[in-house]
């Protein structure tokens, strides 16, 4: 079987690995699968097998990582030996955090194709978030200062944004060309790489949302809203922090004056348990029956950052709960082709807390909203792989 090496950012955890874990089991099917991933300490590899992963050889590292590093002698000697003594067939990169730019290149120089997926905007710029630096959505376009822009991660420390962009878009353009084909989750995203680099070959650039497993609902998971009790809305979020829109909330709810609104929180909200209910931290198998004991009549959705595609979307939609969600990014494409929600302006929170008081009173129209997002059909993990499946049977056979 032809051989197929997936590469990662980090560790075993967390939603692009839960994504490419995806992926990766029905792939498995078709080819052999490998799994590089790159953390501050090691790059592992490990093989995929029956659904699950064994560590079969780690590097330490040798140095700190830095974005400002672009190639490395030393990832680029391990790169390929990795390629040649496991006679890869086929890269996948889904990120390059913790990695250098050396891996595409390497893998031209022995004739093995390249797919590059974008999971966020780390190749728009190394702040991958694309927030500046009053913590609003840039569009990737910069203002005309040296002031730093919002770091979303502390290894991004060492380099101030602004600075380093015209080198880091010189160096991503080189990159891609080395790549056979570009993969990203939603129209939004491709059309603001293409913006960017209009260089990019658009007929090599398709479009596969992220499909996903759910059971068969039996019951309701949601309640109608009443003017007999307060609005629950669920934020569900690993990490409800500002890029998810704590600030955002704790404004909200500040204008809620009589305590109309009731917050309940899924995850890490310690920033805003004051605001609203903690219910703490899920695993993604276990978010139906944590959504089950609280019954939101919504599920907010407040990311300032422009969401790739949004995981909590799908699964507030796969539990009949309509949404209220953020007006930028992907949230506010799928929210709009969906019909399976509203928008709030996340700049104006007096503003947005009006809009929500309006649309828990509008009880037909949450009924109709509701119905739309009850006949919903999703794409489940096999439907995905076959459309990733079709991109490397373009290079495999």
């Amino acid at each position: 079987m032809k051989r197929i090496l997936y590469v990662l950012h980090s560790g075993t955890t967390g939603g692009t690995f839960l994504t490419n874990k995806d992926l990766m089991k029905n792939v498995e099917k078709e080819y052999d699968v490998f799994l590089l991933s790159c953390d501050y300490n090691f790059l592992k590899l490990f093989s995929y097998s029956n659904e699950e992963l064994k560590l079969v050889k780690q590097y330490p590292r040798s140095k700190k990582w830095s974005a400002k590093d672009f190639h490395s002698s030393w990832l680029a000697y391990i790169y390929f030996n990795i390629l040649t003594e496991f006679k890869i067939d086929l890269i996948h990169i889904r990120h390059l955090i913790n990695h250098s730019f050396d891996l595409p290149q390497i893998a031209k120089k022995l004739n093995i194709p390249v797919v590059l997926s974008f999971h966020d905007f780390y190749f728009i710029c190394p702040y991958y978030v694309l927030l500046n630096e009053d913590t609003r959505y840039c569009a990737g376009i910069c203002k005309n200062n040296n002031l730093n822009c919002y770091n979303p991660l502390k290894s991004l420390n060492d380099l101030n944004s602004k600075e380093i962009i015209p080198q880091w878009r010189r160096e991503v353009l080189k990159l891609f060309n080395y790549v056979d084909y570009f993969v990203t989750t939603s129209d939004f995203v491709k059309n603001l790489f293409l913006s960017i680099y209009p260089e990019m070959d658009s007929d090599s650039f398709k479009v596969i949302a992220h499909g996903r497993d759910f059971p068969k609902l039996n019951e309701d998971y949601f309640e109608v809203p009443s003017k007999d009790k307060p609005i629950k809305i669920l934020c569900p979020a690993n990490h409800l922090n500002e890029m998810k829109g704590s600030e955002l909330i704790k404004q909200i709810k500040k204008e809620d004056e009589d305590n109309k609104l009731e917050f309940h929180f899924l995850g890490d909200s310690k920033d805003i348990d004051d605001f609203g209910i903690s219910h703490g931290t899920f695993e993604r198998d276990d978010f139906c029956n944590k959504v089950k004991e609280i019954k939101p009549s919504f599920v907010g959705i407040f990311s300032i950052w422009p969401e790739t595609f949004c995981h909590t979307l799908t699964e507030a939609w796969s539990l009949g709960i309509p949404v209220i969600g953020s007006n930028i990014g992907v949230i506010k494409e799928r929210i709009q082709n969906e019909n399976g929600g509203w928008l709030i302006d996340i700049d104006d929170s007096k503003k947005s807390y009006n809009v929500i008081l309006k649309i828990a009173e509008n009880i037909k129209e949450y009924k109709k909203i509701q119905k739309y997002i009850s006949k919903m059909k999703f794409k489940d993990t096999k439907d995905m792989a076959k459309e990733y499946l079709e991109i490397y049977k373009l290079f495999l056979e």
